[in-house]
């Protein structure tokens, strides 16, 4: 029997070397992609076709590995193989060790160059000025529900939607102290509400401060006595912090869903999602008559939003507008109809991109 192991164990090892030669030979396959780009002027990042990689992937995938372990795999191959190309530049909510680094660094891997902002208009104005390649901004939580400063800024952006990632939160507490001695607790206001039923039962006595960040809450807690912070893990290693106590969210399943956003329009895959912010002319049944040409068009509404309507946008299109996500490629015919017609029922739409949406469960 441990003969049979060792010789199983030896055939591995001829494989691992096999896939290691293979994903070399596939590298230099793509540094010379990269040239014949940088001569087009062509995106180093192209989402659709990505998706379509992975897509081919998991239809010749014979098992036994799933089709999300597939998926997984070859994500981080190209990942891993666009940084060959190119160093992009991507601009997220800083500073470092923060949910957004995370899910930054979850799309464009090692490879990038990472510009931290100081606020979500700041990601919009890098990528729309070039200064940056493609912006990650946070869009919705679970727990703690819409972020309404990315939804607004879509409303005056150049920028498209090209991309979106769903990053799993896990929340911890981070001090020196222990819990015990913790008179204040910082952290973002989302983090906080998103963790203020364990704050409630166990630091129930402890001040809670808005910070700008988690990882700020943590820099702050590294330097007061008394304090500590709600964050990432990560923060806890780069500010000489321990982890007092891990997984503090409320809901075990509470994820925040992140857009990239580029300036470069992707193609159709087969199975994209897009977006529109739209504001409806003011009288009755209105909205109604909107979702029924959307519904006329057998296009599958995912996600729809309200936001009140600011400045000169308030003024051109009413009070409120709607934000909403559907099923579809905007350049397929259906979508374009249905687009068109919905013009003619409101004073502003707005096309924010389409990108590609795997399909990877098992």
């Amino acid at each position: 029997m441990e003969g049979s192991l060792e010789d199983l164990r030896r055939q591995v090892d001829q494989v691992d070397s096999e896939i290691l030669e293979a994903i070399n030979r596939r590298a230099r396959l793509v540094q010379e992609i990269g040239r014949t780009k940088a001569e087009r002027g062509a995106p180093v990042y192209q989402p659709a076709r990505e998706a379509e990689v992975v897509g081919r992937a998991i239809a010749a995938n014979a098992g036994p590995l799933s089709d999300s372990g597939v998926a997984e795999i070859f994500s981080r191959i190209m990942v891993e193989g666009r940084s060959l190309e190119k160093s992009l530049r991507v601009a997220f909510l800083g500073p470092e060790h923060t949910f957004s680094h995370q899910a930054a660094k979850q799309v464009f891997g090692g490879g990038a160059e990472y510009l931290a902002t100081s606020s979500i208009d700041e990601i919009f104005v890098k990528t729309e000025g070039a200064v940056a390649d493609f912006g990650v901004v946070p869009v919705e939580n679970t727990t703690a529900g819409t972020v309404g400063d990315t939804l607004d800024r879509f409303v005056e952006t150049t920028s498209r939607i090209v991309g979106e990632v769903t990053l799993p939160i896990a929340h911890s507490l981070l001090s020196r102290q222990n819990p015990q001695a913790i008179r204040v607790v910082y952290s973002h206001p989302q983090a906080l509400s998103q963790c203020q039923k364990w704050l409630n039962q166990n630091l129930h006595w402890a001040e809670r401060v808005e910070v700008a960040s988690t990882a700020a809450a943590a820099a702050r807690a590294a330097t007061e006595e008394g304090s500590a912070a709600v964050g990432p893990a990560a923060g806890a290693e780069a500010n000489g912090l321990r982890v007092v106590h891990s997984n503090i969210q409320d809901f075990s399943g509470n994820s925040t869903r992140f857009f990239v956003i580029g300036r470069t329009p992707n193609e159709e895959t087969g199975r994209d999602k897009s977006a529109m912010i739209f504001a409806v002319l003011d009288r009755v049944g209105a909205l109604h008559d909107v979702l029924g040409i959307l519904r006329h068009h057998a296009i599958n509404l995912c996600n729809i939003q309200t936001r009140p309507a600011k400045g000169r946008v308030a003024l051109e299109s009413g009070d409120y507008l709607f934000f909403a996500e559907f099923w579809g490629h905007h350049l397929q015919p259906e979508v374009a109809a249905a687009v068109e017609e919905i013009r003619s029922l409101c004073t502003l739409v707005k096309m924010l991109g389409s990108w590609p949406a795997r399909a990877t469960s098992d």
